[in-house]
């Protein structure tokens, strides 16, 4: 039984310690974050296939090595995407498991409207450019609004809107097998709608990056 417990032990502390690392600038470090969710995936997994430590050993170690490669791809694509869309009104989100485009109605859309401004379309085509470079993931467009007017409004108007940004990803070379659109209305506020402040923060359609293996 000794024999057994230690390199399970070994492998949990090298888990953790990885798991405490950030940047210098305090962010997460993303790649160690992908090692560390791959390597308890993979160790889980081993145990369930080869129900022994040996095998619970070797699936954490490679699904390490896999969750790191897709942090390292999404960190570099995070890097790429705040350079090139510097100065439009987007903002980047690494969750550590996804990456989020978000982009605001201020920037995006006039009141009201479904169609993309033509001034932000070039910002478009950047993200386009960005997921035509890294084709190993998935994309989910999802339409955001505050609580202004009835829910049935909201969830159309933030279904169009998704579209609207989806479409214009699929002009510029992104496959639409690749891209899920969704409308939330009003349904996943990221701020308070008793401001004017917060509700235009909650008009906003996301694009989510989900990396696959």
């Amino acid at each position: 039984m000794g024999y057994h417990v230690k390199p399970i032990a070994t492998a949990i502390l090298t888990i953790s310690i990885l798991a405490g690392c950030t940047n210098q600038d305090g962010s997460a470090n993303q790649p160690v974050s992908g090692a560390v969710i791959g390597g308890l995936t993979g160790a889980a997994a081993g145990q369930i296939i080869g129900g022994d430590t040996r095998a619970t050993v070797i699936g954490g170690v490679v699904g390490a090595a896999v969750g790191g490669a897709i942090g390292a791809r999404m960190a570099a694509q995070e890097r790429e995407l705040r350079q090139s869309l510097a100065g439009t009104g987007a903002a980047i989100t690494n969750t550590g498991s996804d990456l989020r485009v978000i982009l605001p109605e201020s920037v995006t859309f006039r009141t009201g409207s479904s169609v993309v401004d033509t001034g932000f379309r070039p910002a478009l085509r950047v993200v386009a450019d960005s997921l035509r470079r890294h084709p190993n993931s998935g994309v989910r467009v999802v339409g955001h609004t505050d609580n202004v007017g009835s829910a049935a409004l909201n969830n159309q108007l933030s279904q169009d809107r998704a579209m609207a940004v989806a479409r214009v990803l699929i002009q510029n070379g992104v496959s639409s097998n690749r891209i899920v659109v969704a409308g939330r209305g009003f349904y996943e506020p990221v701020a308070s709608n008793a401001s004017v402040s917060g509700r235009a923060e909650n008009r906003r359609v996301e694009i989510v990056i989900t990396p696959r293996n």
